[in-house]
This record gives structure tokens, sequence and C-alpha cells, in this order.
């Protein structure tokens, strides 16, 4: 009985590792395989959502009532970052949960129902700080269920050393980027309607990709990903889930505790958070290269990874000040009328998504040309990042030529995106594309998770240095940051030889 039990399970194993062999070696979409079409869709859709929100929630956090919260601008800028922070605890326990108890696909899934209702929340007036608050907590318990899955669902359409696996994440970079072009729309609507009636189109829009999604998730993964990498015995996994909702309402109850006695403001708790976030990437480096699931091949290339952590993480920080401090700017200083007429700050968001497209366009053709004398991973991740620095550097440039309270040229926010994007072309698929190739077996969504907080890292360290900005000491603070990013890129592409070596690219060139 036991070896018939056996022979069937054999038997549904090769079956299924036939369909990911034909999955893998699909051709349909652009030389791709069909699940990087819905997935590039599905980074278009939350794109054009996640960025028309990005675009007007800070002005929403400081607008007086009754048309925004009346924060202020410190404040609102915190509140932004302090949710990408959170976000990165949380989605440490989501890629554990993905990897260990409910797969990639379930996890994903799940995100997919409940994302929308993100956008919903705060389409509801008269919520106000209630409404942020569920759904930042809606937010993040996605986070604690889903973590990275859907960059690891991209990794897995490719088989191990598939060149195409660089290609793909460069096309779901310049795609979304096409979505990103939503801020200015959603300003102008927000200025014309409201608030309120722009995050309501928005969740709409955010419930279209969910649809595609889950219409044609089966067909783009077959069965990849309905199963844990590294699953829990049946039993750990009813306990998993159990702590995580036990954990998640204690947490909210702590929230609300510490809150509404007053022991925690925005400001304190948002930087205490932003500490802890600093150092949580350094701890999961840790566990994963010290675990007995890593090879001690997996482990080696492991420690080799994470200068360019590093370095993407100053990146993000350069990166969060555009969505906060030169946000606000772009609003308080920059002349913002056009032809005679006044356009929405937000205008500018929709810029980089344009530079983007062109630039992000021009960066993945030009590496395709190169083929393999295209320069290394480590290099390109130097580059972009040390032009984060110089685009940062540039802005000390206006408060040097102008008095305080004079309206400058657009032309400066410009220049600084355009550096900024150009780095951001060549940084960003090298580095996502290197975690997902390097990922130990064990940990596949866990490292990506461990990567995008990179991210959170940038943002924790601006909300930090938020702390030390005040209004006549732009040039000293805008200095230290792109000097900081410039010298940590720079380091990056002095030892590219050796960290492209080291983790296994030693055939790409230096």
């Amino acid at each position: 009985m036991e070896a018939a039990v056996n022979t069937e399970l054999d038997a549904k194993r090769k079956e299924e590792q036939a369909q990911i062999d034909k999955i893998q070696s699909e051709h349909c979409f652009i030389g791709h395989p069909f699940g990087i079409g819905i997935v590039s869709f599905k980074f278009f859709m939350t794109s054009l959502t996640s960025y028309g929100m990005s675009a007007i929630l800070i002005y929403y956090f400081y607008a007086t009532s009754p048309e925004g919260l009346g924060l202020t601008k410190v404040q609102a800028s915190q509140m932004i970052t302090l949710n990408s922070a959170l976000g990165s605890i949380f989605s440490v326990i989501g890629s554990y949960m993905s990897d260990r108890v409910f797969g990639n696909r379930k996890a994903y899934r799940f995100v997919n129902f409940t994302g929308p209702f993100l956008y919903f929340l705060l389409a509801i007036p008269g919520l106000g700080m209630t409404g942020v608050i569920m759904q930042y907590a809606l937010g993040n318990v996605n986070a604690m269920i889903c973590g990275s899955s859907l960059y690891t669902l991209m990794g897995k359409l490719y088989a191990k050393g598939d060149k195409r696996r660089d290609g793909a994440f460069a096309i779901t970079y310049v795609l979304s980027n096409i979505g990103a072009m939503s801020p200015v729309v959603a300003g102008t609507l927000a200025k014309v309607a409201g608030y309120h009636f722009t995050f309501f189109v928005l969740g709409i829009l955010g419930a279209l990709g969910s649809l595609v999604y889950l219409l044609f998730e089966k067909r783009a993964f077959g069965p990849i990903g309905m199963e844990p990498d590294d699953p829990l015995p049946p039993a750990q996994r009813k306990k998993a889930i159990m702590y995580l909702i036990v954990g998640t309402l204690a947490f909210c109850g702590f929230l609300a505790a510490i809150f509404l006695s007053g022991v925690a403001t925005i400001a304190n708790f948002s930087n205490t958070v932003s500490t802890i976030t600093l150092f949580l990437p350094a701890g999961y480096f840790v566990f994963m290269y010290k675990s007995k699931k890593t090879t001690r091949e997996e482990a080696h290339k492991l420690l080799y990874i994470i200068p360019m952590f590093i370095a993407s993480s100053f990146a993000m920080m350069v990166w969060y000040q555009a969505t906060t401090i030169l946000a606000i700017y772009a609003e308080t200083s920059v002349d913002l009328n056009f032809f005679g007429h006044e356009v929405s700050p937000t205008i500018y968001m929709t810029l980089q998504a344009i530079m983007a497209i062109v630039f992000g366009s021009f960066i993945t053709g030009l590496w395709s040309k190169l083929g393999d004398k295209q320069p290394s991973t480590p290099w390109k991740m130097g580059f972009g990042t040390m032009l984060y620095g110089v685009g940062t550097l540039i802005m000390i440039l206006p408060f040097q030529l102008y008095a305080p309270g004079v309206k400058v040229s657009p032309f400066w926010l410009v220049a600084f995106y355009m550096v900024v994007i150009i780095g951001e072309g060549i940084s960003y698929p090298a580095g996502s594309a290197s975690a997902s190739a390097l990922a130990p077996a064990a940990f596949a969504t866990q490292m990506m998770q461990t990567w995008s907080m990179s991210m959170t890292a940038g943002a924790s360290l601006s909300n930090l240095a938020s702390n030390f900005y005040k209004e006549g000491s732009e040039t000293i603070y805008f200095l230290l940051i792109g000097g900081s990013t410039l010298v940590v890129g720079l380091v990056i592409v002095l030892l590219s030889k050796k960290l492209a070596k080291e983790m296994g690219f030693s055939k790409q060139a230096a």
C-alpha cells in the first residue's frame, strides 16, 4: 500500500514538474513566459494606484480640515515613512508565512481580495485619522500574510541560469512606471473633486488589477508556488496562523493604549520604528546565513550581496526625500504656473514616471545590445547609487542662489529627477534580479523580502534625517545626504570585480 502511494506521489510530482518546465520554456510575452505578462499588468495597475495615492497622501495629511487631516508638515512626512517602516517589519513575518505556511500563490491571492480596500477606507468622508489607522492596519495585515510573494513568483517563472530573468525585472520596472504617470491625474482630480473621491477612483483601478490577476492566475503559474517552499508540519502551520492572529490583535491593542494614553506621539513612535528597521535586515541576513537549510555555497554568495543592499538603502533614502521633503518643497517653493494655469505639484511624480519609461527602456535595450559585454551587476548597482547622490547634490544650488520665499524655476526639480531616475533605471533591476538569483532555496520569498527592506531602511534613514531638517539649513541637509550616498556608490563601483566574482557573476564584464 505504501509503495503504491509513493508511486502515485512520484507520478504527480513528475506531472507537476512537466507543467513547470513547459511554463518556464514559454516565450509568448515578448520572449518571456505568459505569467510575466500577467505580473506586468498587475504591476501596472498597482503603480497606477499606489503612485496616485503616494502623490496626494502627504498633502491630504497636512491640508486643513475638512479637506484634510490638519497635521503639521513634519508629522505628515513622518506618517508616510512610518507606514513604510511598519510594512517592512510585518513583511518579514509575511515572507516567513508565505515560505512555510501559505505558499506564494495563496498568500498573494488573499492580498488581491483585500488590496482595493486600502483605498476605499480613505474614500469614506468623516473617518479622518480613524480611516488612516484602519488603512494602515489592513495594509500591514496584508504584509504579514504575503511578504514579497509576487517577486518570488516572478523568479519561479524561470529555470536556474535562465538569462531572461534580468530582462523580466526590467520589463516590469518599465511597465510599472507607465502606471506611475498617474500622480498628475490624481493631483488634478483631488484639486477638482476632493481627496475622498480620488481615493475611491484609485480603489476601482486597484480592483480591476486584482480581477485580471485572479482570472489568469492558474493559466500563468500552473502548479508554481501553490505549496510552501519550506513547509511546516500541518499541526505547526495551524499554530503559526493562530499566533499570527493573536499577535496582530495584541499589537493593535498595544498601539491603541500608548497613543490614547499620550505615551507615544507620531514623532517618537516613528523614530523608534525607524531605528528598529535599520537593524532588522542585518538580523535576517545572519539568520539565513547560519541556517542549516542554507548550503555553504548559498551562504558564501549571501555575504557579498550585503554591500549592494547597503547601497540600495542609501539610494532609497534619497528617493524618500522626493516623496516627503521635496514634495513639500514643490508645493511651497516652486513656480507651478504653466502658461497662466496653476498645475498640481504632483506633476513632478508623473514627470519622473515618464523619465523612468524613457530611460528605463533605453537602458534595457543597451544591456541587451551589449550582451556579455555589459557592466557587471555590482557595477550597475554602484554607479546607479552614485547618480542618486549627484541628484541630491544638485538641489543644493537653488538654496544657494535664491533667497527664502522666492519661487524657483521648476527645472531644478526636473534636473534632480532626471539624474536620479537614470540611477534608478541602472540599479533597481540589477539589485532585484541579483537577489532573486542568489536567494537560498529554503528562503526564496524571505530573501526577496529582505532585499525589499533596503527600501524601508532608506525610508527609515530619511525619517531619522527629517528630524534634522529645518528651513534655512537645506544646504547642509542635502550635502550630507547626497555626499554619503555618492561615497557609498563609489565604494561599490571600486569593489565591483570582487563582488561579481564572489557572487558567481564572474562571467559578467567588470
